[in-house]
This record gives C-alpha cells, sequence and structure tokens, in this order.
C-alpha cells in the first residue's frame, strides 16, 4: 500500500462518516516515510474525532543490529510518529535507535524508557532485549499515569531454539487486545507474552514432528495461530512480570 491507497480508504470513511466510530489504531512495519508520514496525518484527525483513541505503534525497523528499513523512515518515527503514540513496542535494537542510548544493562534499558516517556509515549514496552542468558530474553514495560506514579517490570521469556517470523505483530495484537479488555498493563504483559509462548512452543512441536530437514525451515515455523485458538481466547498464564 502506498500513501495515495491509503488516502483514498480514509476518504471513503470519512464521506461515510465513520471516522468517529474508531477507539484505536495499530500500526506495524512500514517500509515507506510518505505512507508513515501519511498515517501521522490520520492518526492526527482519528484522535481530533475521539481524542480517547489508543494509538499502539510497534516501530518496526530491525532487529539485531540490522534495519530493514531506510534511515529516513527512523526519522519520521522519532519525529512524526512518537509524539501521538500512546503505546510504542519496541525491541532492543530499536528502542536503541529511537533514544540514542546504547541498551546494556537494565540501567540502561529503564534510561531509554524514559527518554520514550519524555517524548510524550505514557506507555513503552521493550519487547525483547538480550539482556537475558541461554534460557530467557528479558523485555520491560512502563507506563507513566497522571497522578498515579510510574508502573516499571521486567519480562522474563523463555527462549526456544528457533527464529519465528511475525512475533512481534502477534505481541503487539494481543497486547492491544488485553489492555482493551482488562486497562491494566502488566496483567495484560502476562496474558500476552504467555499466549506467544503457547503459540511458540505449539508451532517448535509442529516442526519437531513435521520437518525433516536438517535446518529450521519457514514452512514448518509458520506460526499455528489457528490450531492455538483456544489458548488465544482462553490463555493459562504461564509467565509473570516481576516489579522493578
Amino acid at each position: 500500500m502506498d500513501e495515495k491507497t491509503l488516502q483514498d480508504l480514509f476518504d471513503g470513511l470519512r464521506v461515510n462518516h465513520l471516522t468517529m466510530s474508531y477507539t484505536h489504531l495499530l500500526t506495524g512495519f512500514v517500509q515507506s516515510k510518505t505512507l508513515l508520514e501519511k498515517i501521522a496525518d490520520i492518526a492526527r484527525e482519528l484522535k481530533r474525532s475521539n481524542p480517547k483513541l489508543i494509538y499502539v505503534c510497534d516501530p518496526v525497523m530491525g532487529d539485531n543490529g540490522k534495519m530493514y528499513v531506510p534511515m529516513e523512515v527512523f526519522e519520521a518515527y522519532r519525529d512524526s510518529i512518537l509524539p501521538l503514540a500512546d503505546i510504542v513496542t519496541p525491541n532492543q535494537f530499536e528502542a536503541e535507535l529511537l533514544t540514542g542510548i546504547t541498551i546494556r544493562s537494565e540501567k540502561d534499558a529503564l534510561a531509554a524508557i524514559d527518554r520514550l516517556h519524555s517524548r510524550g509515549v505514557p506507555t513503552v514496552i521493550i519487547s525483547s532485549s538480550d539482556l537475558g542468558d541461554d534460557k530467557n530474553l528479558i523485555g520491560f514495560g512502563s507506563a507513566v499515569n497522571q497522578g498515579a506514579g510510574k508502573l516499571r517490570f521486567r519480562m522474563n521469556i523463555p527462549r526456544l531454539p528457533a527464529s519465528f517470523t511475525g512475533t512481534g505483530d502477534l505481541f503487539t495484537a494481543l497486547l492491544l487486545a488485553w489492555m482493551t479488555k482488562t486497562g491494566d498493563l502488566q496483567r495484560s504483559c502476562d496474558i500476552t507474552v504467555s499466549t506467544l509462548q503457547a503459540v511458540l512452543k505449539r508451532t517448535w512441536k509442529h516442526f519437531q514432528e513435521n520437518c525433516q530437514d536438517p535446518q529450521p525451515c519457514l514452512r514448518h515455523l509458520e506460526l499455528r495461530l489457528i490450531q492455538s485458538k483456544r489458548d488465544i481466547e482462553n490463555p493459562v498464564v504461564s509467565v509473570q512480570c516481576l516489579n522493578i
């Protein structure tokens, strides 16, 4: 999709008086600066129509030190999107890009989160980092509530011996769904990470039972979402966040 197609779609919503009915906006991978700036324009208009609208942004730009998008996309996230977002869910690499802070410790991660708060983002989730060990990834969550102080917690996320595609999209979608349902960030992260673990374990089991290739292949590591319907709808909390 390009910015003109998005604008045409949004114009159709406006003509039919539908823009005021939106309560949430979720964005993920965007490879074009012009499209991202158009998203920012639409987010502003939606927020004017409904000041209570929640904008959740997964600023997908890269991972493990490698960028997936041009540098101008990073600049658009930093300058146009962050001031509009209510919740952002960067990974460690993306948090480092957005803040200019290298994350080598929990203290660094919290400093990066505070910098994102200072740029107007009330809720920040670093969805994964390399601060764990061979058994666990570490994530962090933080929310600034007017008059209620700051909530901070750590997520210990069990590792599995494979790389999966789509985990970031699933994480952000689950987080938005459970935040809408519960209004509780820490509980929503408990449920989100637990659900994600259930999906990944089922996917890994499918791979082990069906893939004969010596190396993990994308075909057998495609997330088993349909098969995990029950886990998504009625999750069992197996991972709990720890207050910092």
